[in-house]
């Protein structure tokens, strides 16, 4: 099995989460995308709040009733994935550029599950992955020289072009690689006090359930005692599997 056959498990296990008549929120990326395949395969009846135009897109093309904010201020349930998961449940999600309305989604859930596959389970926030800042595009000059006064490495995203990307709601994001984010909460309130910044990629104390797609299917995660023992055991499994292969 490889990574993509690890996310399909683990989306194929959250889908079966949502019952008929709840209203769901979906996040956005290639993992929830698998989520949005699972749920029209089994021709959910629920309602689905989708956070980005492409998995609105996708979820009608499926033919999943959808719904919006407007209409459902308070959601069953929210379905997303990450780029980073920390012990604690603390992420770094935005690589689709869909954080800022997957946190006003997730606030709106009255439980939150996250997709992943193992490797994006991490001991510290930012090991791998920048954090994703959404700003307006009038400010992005100067929103990257103060993230760079805050200890980042700020890089305006681009497209294949060289054109800014540009969000669902029409603003630029900004990529700050950090050396290390030891205080998440304090560093995602720092970021969103920068003139013209919307948003950042640091969820914290917003998973409930995180879902793992790994070699040997799924596994839930309910607390920080779960991703210590799981991650202990993977790293177990793969020493005695070289062990064996000596």
């Amino acid at each position: 099995m490889g990574v993509e056959e690890w996310k399909t498990t683990a989306a194929e296990a959250a889908a079966k989460l949502v019952k008929r008549d709840m209203v769901v929120g979906l996040g956005s990326g290639t993992t929830v995308a698998q989520v949005v395949r699972a749920l029209a395969k089994k021709k959910s009846r629920a309602i689905f709040v989708p956070s980005s135009i492409y998995i609105q897109r996708l979820a009608s093309e499926l033919r999943l009733k959808l719904a919006s904010l407007h209409e459902y201020r308070r959601l069953d349930l929210m379905i997303d994935g990450a780029d980073e998961v920390d012990p604690d449940f603390n992420m770094i999600k935005g690589r689709g550029g869909a954080h800022t309305r997957e946190k006003i989604v997730a606030g709106a859930a009255k439980r939150v599950v996250i997709v992943v596959d193992r490797t994006k389970l991490v001991k510290r926030l930012g090991e791998k992955m920048p954090v994703p800042v959404e700003v307006l595009p009038f400010a992005y000059k100067s929103a990257v020289h103060t993230l760079a006064e805050l200890g980042g490495k700020p890089m305006l995203r681009t497209t294949s072009s060289g054109a800014p990307f540009v969000t669902d709601d029409g603003n630029y994001i900004i990529d700050a690689k950090f050396r290390e984010v030891a205080k998440p909460k304090d560093l995602e309130t720092k970021i969103n006090h920068v003139p013209g910044v919307i948003e950042n990629g640091i969820f914290i104390g917003v998973a409930d359930i995180v879902i793992v797609g790994y070699e040997g299917g799924c596994k839930v995660l309910r607390s920080k005692k779960d991703f210590i023992n799981f991650m202990h055991a993977f790293k177990k499994s793969i020493f005695n599997s070289s062990e064996a292969a000596l």
